[in-house]
């Protein structure tokens, strides 16, 4: 059974075909189009089409027919209201079958009417105040990254209460209880501040486009140590004083860059989940370089729980074997 597996994000989209049967990735195409482009444009003309060429491309690569593929699972911001089909968010905490009762099964359009099942995000549960701004700590939601975690903790089986670290345009922290529940998620503009500043600040000229190359240790501490002892902003400005002062290539600014932004989140997480929950483990996933910086500086900071960093594959897998697990019952 050929299924086409749609992780569409915030700026980029994912598409993966894979067998039902088995568990591989037979092709994947990246695109660099997300809910943002509808954000910005005002409708979702260019996701639908950047999806739709893309869905074409990969059958067309594997010598298929759209008749050929059985079903397609759409999971990420596809199913918000800036996406092509919205799905309501499910209330924490929220299990496998929590998520499966919730999907959505369509025939699209745009889509060649290949049945989609549509998987839904999630969004913390909270008790109704009418002081909302005081309470917003406490609201969070999610599309995209609960099928991550799911096919993480698949790959990755641990006992206990524990978190997923999810870096990415957002930073989610995901906790997770001894049923594997999902029980609450944080988020945080992490990876996207880190292009902002790069790309609308003086800093654009002391780093490169692709920011880290490699991962400098040394520097990413110094960084986080920077915004630590001086605060974010005046560890910012050293960036561009290093360039004109140092001798430091791109790649190590971009360290000590990547170390200054990450200390706010890496913050948050300290100061404010795990002071507050009683956790056994630390789980990391995502992609490079943002992946390896998380465990580092939770190694630097010694942290006193089981970490615990996925590899580059089962990260790339992470979403097709959740929505294989999430969408099994709706497949006939």
């Amino acid at each position: 059974m050929n299924i086409i597996f749609i992780d569409s994000g915030t700026t980029n989209s994912r598409i993966r075909l894979g067998k039902l049967e088995e568990q591989v990735i037979l092709d994947s195409i990246k695109v660099n189009i997300g809910v943002r482009n509808t954000a910005i444009d005002g409708n979702n003309y260019k996701l639908i089409t950047a999806l739709r060429e893309a869905i074409l491309k990969i059958i067309a690569k594997n010598n298929l027919s759209s008749s050929e593929i059985d079903y397609l699972i759409a999971s990420g911001m596809i199913t918000s209201n800036l996406g092509i089909y919205e799905v309501p968010h499910i209330s924490s905490p929220a299990s496998v079958e929590d998520f499966s009762q919730a999907a959505v099964m369509k025939k699209i359009s745009d889509f060649f009417d290949i049945k989609c099942i549509l998987i839904p995000g999630m969004k913390n549960s909270v008790k109704a105040n009418n002081d909302i701004v005081s309470q917003i700590n406490n609201y969070d939601i999610m599309r995209g990254e609960e099928v991550e975690a799911i096919g993480l903790l698949d790959q990755l089986p641990r006992n206990g209460k524990g978190i997923l670290i999810l870096p990415g345009s957002h930073t989610k922290y995901i906790l997770v209880d001894e049923q594997k529940r999902l029980t609450k998620c944080f988020s945080t503009l992490g990876g996207e501040a880190l292009l902002a500043i790069q790309k609308e600040s003086i800093l654009s000229n002391s780093l490169s486009q692709e920011l880290i190359t490699s991962l400098d240790l040394e520097n990413l501490i110094k960084g986080y140590q920077a915004a630590e002892k001086y605060g974010v902003t005046r560890g910012l400005y050293q960036v561009r004083l290093l360039e004109i002062f140092s001798d430091l290539n791109k790649n190590k600014l971009a360290n000590y860059y990547t170390g200054v932004i990450m200390h706010e989140d890496i913050k948050f997480l300290v100061e404010n989940i795990l002071k507050e929950n009683v956790l056994e483990w630390i789980m990391i996933g995502g992609a490079n370089p943002l992946k390896k910086v998380f465990f580092c500086l939770l190694k630097y900071l010694k942290i006193d729980l089981s970490l615990i960093e996925a590899s580059d594959r089962q990260g790339e897998y992470s979403t097709v074997i959740g929505s294989r697990i999430i969408a099994a019952n709706l497949i006939e």
